[in-house]
């Protein structure tokens, strides 16, 4: 008997101890992280008044406001990112390294990083790319090694073989492409987005986007 009441008492005082006090990295546990968070966090950006996003030093906090030119998205639940379209142009080439440097002459900003099919037809249909038709560069590039393709500014890897949405379109032409950059296509035919590894000079039915990545609010 007197085991038992012991054992009841320390119960009751873990308890007391324990009720009321943030539960620290444990409460996140439950929590997912979307590809959103995994980026950022892996930058060194956090928000200030999530204890449950890590922050490698130097700590940066996310801006919140679009830069000059820059724009969101209707439905920004779909991405809080902003947007600028650098358009294209029917007679010259849009060449990925001028349009790679446009991005990110403003800083924190990039070429586009499609992250769903959601956030592609949001951005798409925003810049009336569907209706212009023609292919838009994205920051996936294989320039530092010709068997990788990574984004560019976050260093983050392109796997063709897990696309994050859509299909690969391949010729034997783009077939172990060396120096080539990653466009988005939109198939009329098949109503499909698709991933075409194409020469980084590019042509003239290509045009580009910049993201500038934005704050998005702690669920």
């Amino acid at each position: 008997m007197k085991i038992q009441v012991v054992a009841a008492l320390l119960c009751l005082i873990v308890f007391l101890h324990s009720e009321g006090k943030p539960q620290g990295k444990d409460k996140c546990k439950g929590k997912a992280k979307t590809n959103y968070k995994l980026r950022y966090e892996k930058n060194g950006y956090h928000d200030q008044e999530n204890p449950c996003k890590g922050c490698s030093a130097p700590c940066k906090t996310l801006p919140t406001t679009c830069p000059e030119g820059y724009t969101k998205l209707t439905n920004q639940s779909i991405s809080p990112n902003c947007y600028l379209f650098g358009g294209y142009n029917r007679t010259y080439r849009t060449d990925w390294h001028v349009a790679n440097a446009i991005c990110t002459s403003t800083p924190g900003a990039y070429l586009w990083i499609p992250e769903t099919r959601e956030e592609a037809v949001a951005v798409l249909v925003k810049f009336d790319v569907f209706i212009h038709k023609f292919d838009v560069h994205t920051g996936a590039n294989n320039l530092a090694d010709n068997n990788t393709y990574v984004y560019a500014v976050t260093n983050e890897p392109f796997d063709q073989n897990n696309l994050p949405f859509g299909t690969l379109f391949t010729t034997d032409d783009s077939n172990g492409l060396s120096n080539s950059c990653l466009e988005l296509n939109w198939d009329t035919d098949a109503n499909e987005f698709s991933w075409d590894a194409d020469l980084c000079t590019g042509d003239s039915k290509e045009g580009y986007i910049c993201e500038f990545p934005i704050a998005q609010p702690c669920n």
